[in-house]
């Protein structure tokens, strides 16, 4: 009888164990899915990312990327945020840490229209990864569309630690 009891239990933990080995795979299938829906390849994002309600984010929410239409008073305070169009609208994607950001890891390479700097440091961003054509975002400023010559041409942010850097 106790023979039985402790095989059953076993039987019962390998459920478990077998049933939460799965789940963060199926998560992750599931989060696959949901960015191919949205348009986005999963295999070309920076590791770390997991879906959060309507966002992709990275580093406890330090990075995010909507996965629909936000509009500006949706930039949160201290970040920077990048519109897929112009007027700020489309998908935003914002970062709050210091220092370079290739866009290409977030989905957003040469799809920025229009941007807001809601930190209290100065931004640049790049036509390339951190070098080449830049141009300045001061702290607390925004641009409702970036010029037709500078349209869609973001790949690589940067944010300082000083608002003296532009």
């Amino acid at each position: 009888m106790r023979t039985l009891r402790f095989v059953s239990a076993a039987l019962g933990a390998a459920a478990i164990a077998t049933a939460l080995v799965a789940a963060p795979a199926s998560a992750a299938t599931d989060g696959a899915a949901t960015l191919t829906a949205a348009g986005i390849d999963a295999a070309k994002l920076a590791p770390g990312w997991k879906i959060d309600g309507d966002e992709v984010v990275w580093n406890g929410g330090q990075t995010k990327l909507s996965l629909s239409p936000m509009a500006p008073g949706d930039c949160d305070a201290n970040y920077v945020c990048l519109w897929q169009h112009r007027d700020f609208n489309g998908r935003r994607l914002q970062f709050q840490s210091a220092g370079l950001k290739n866009l290409v890891d977030y989905g957003f390479n040469d799809q920025m229209s229009s941007w807001y700097n809601r930190r209290g440091v100065d931004a640049r961003w790049y036509y390339n990864i951190g070098g080449g054509t830049s141009r300045c975002m001061q702290a607390g400023s925004r641009s409702s569309y970036v010029g037709s010559g500078d349209n869609d041409e973001a790949t690589s942010l940067r944010i300082y630690t000083s608002a003296s850097a532009c």
